[in-house]
């Protein structure tokens, strides 16, 4: 049913992307959000099913999926993390050595901005991301290619309180 608060709620767009605070400029295909849980239900005897109560979270993830078209060391460094970039002129070369563990310097946070119509915003937070799909891009005569990152967040063990992933609903968009 429509109420007059239907407009209001309505999201349409893919958003705005953001690495570290910074826009990461234009992106491409749909953008994706989602929390993934898995949840522990112990099965009981003389239970006839789960019951109320008794479902614990044992692991929660934030994931932020975006393909973005426009090409540089940011982009790229964080479709393949891990990875380094050095400029020897004016050519850059992004490789990797023989490093397994990836460095903290490699995880940021990443955002995504979706404007209401109402003029506030949604905003799809993912804290200490790290890209876990391949290093990929698709080239074509026919097609704009774009890395397509899936962005898994973090917990930080210094403040296993404070969750890494989060919807913010904002009055006004900033």
């Amino acid at each position: 049913m429509i109420t007059a608060d239907t407009p209001t709620n309505l999201v349409v767009g893919a958003g705005e992307a953001l690495i570290d605070h910074g826009n990461v400029g234009a992106t491409t295909d749909d953008n994706v959000f989602r929390i993934e849980r898995e949840i522990f239900t112990p099965e009981l005897n003389g239970a006839k099913g789960a019951l109320l109560g008794t479902d614990y979270i044992t692991s929660s993830e934030g994931v932020l999926e975006m393909s973005v078209p426009e090409f540089n060391p940011l982009i790229l460094g964080a479709a393949w993390p891990g990875s380094q970039a050095t400029t020897v002129g004016a050519n850059i070369t992004i490789d990797e050595d023989e490093t397994r563990r990836i460095p903290t310097s490699a995880y940021h946070d990443y955002e995504l901005q979706v404007e209401k119509l109402d003029g506030g915003e949604f905003d799809f937070e993912v804290d200490d991301g790290l890209n876990l799909g391949s290093a990929e891009v698709t080239l074509g005569d026919a097609s704009l290619a774009a890395p397509r990152l899936e962005i898994h967040g973090r917990w930080d063990p210094a403040d296993l309180t404070a969750s890494p992933h989060r919807i913010r609903i904002k009055a006004v968009a900033s």
